[in-house]
């Protein structure tokens, strides 16, 4: 292959073996002598000989997914109420915190289309989890199908604005690596820069 990807790009990777063609997509991890590996929707390292590559093509850092507002409230208060968002010193909270603000965006709109710095591994905490701390600022998030959900663990530093938001652009470039496709945030009630604040459902 010419003009080969660069590392944290993503890529559809036709390649083949004894079976036939196939197709890989997934973000560049690194180029060696060896061949090119490639992290699949599980984060998984798929290293492929130079002797089974095809061709590539550049794809969406970040595929756009259904719009984040159509949401169902109920489905995204139980993702919120997940007891790994907490953390060790705080109550586990059974179910979403009442009247609580809940404001949603596509990840292709808030990260933009860029080959990120950040790398895939960052923040990670295992167990489709992660932790970002910047300053007083700090937050957790998971990944579970088409959805992140973030949860400050602190609500709101006062005048920290701008490390509230580096946390969430973390965390949801994170999830993006884990394929999310859009993102909620709880724990503030201030509407961040890219996101839409969704009514309370009704009872």
């Amino acid at each position: 292959m010419s003009d080969l990807p660069v590392p944290g790009q993503r890529i559809a990777l036709r390649w083949h073996d004894g079976d036939g063609p196939r197709e890989l997509i997934g973000h560049v991890q690194r180029i060696g002598p060896e061949g090119l590996t490639l992290l699949d929707r599980a984060l998984t390292p798929r290293l492929l000989g130079w002797q089974s590559l095809d061709s590539w093509r550049g794809v969406p850092q970040v595929p756009r997914g259904r719009d984040p507002r159509a949401a169902d409230r109920v489905l995204l208060d139980r993702m919120a109420a997940d007891h790994r968002l907490r953390g060790s010193a705080e109550p586990d909270p059974g179910v979403a915190r009442p009247g609580e603000v809940c404001q949603v965006a596509r990840l292709a709109d808030l990260l933009g289309p860029a080959i990120p710095a950040q790398g895939p591994d960052a923040y990670d905490t295992g167990g489709g989890t992660a932790t970002c701390t910047l300053g007083p600022a700090e937050g957790r998030a998971i990944a579970v199908g088409e959805w992140a959900t973030i949860r400050l663990a602190k609500g709101e530093p006062p005048h920290d604005g701008d490390r509230t938001e580096q946390v969430v652009a973390a965390l949801a470039r994170w999830a993006a690596y884990r394929d999310a496709r859009n993102v909620q945030v709880r724990g503030t009630d201030r509407v961040l820069p890219g996101f839409t604040a969704l009514g309370l459902r009704s009872t």
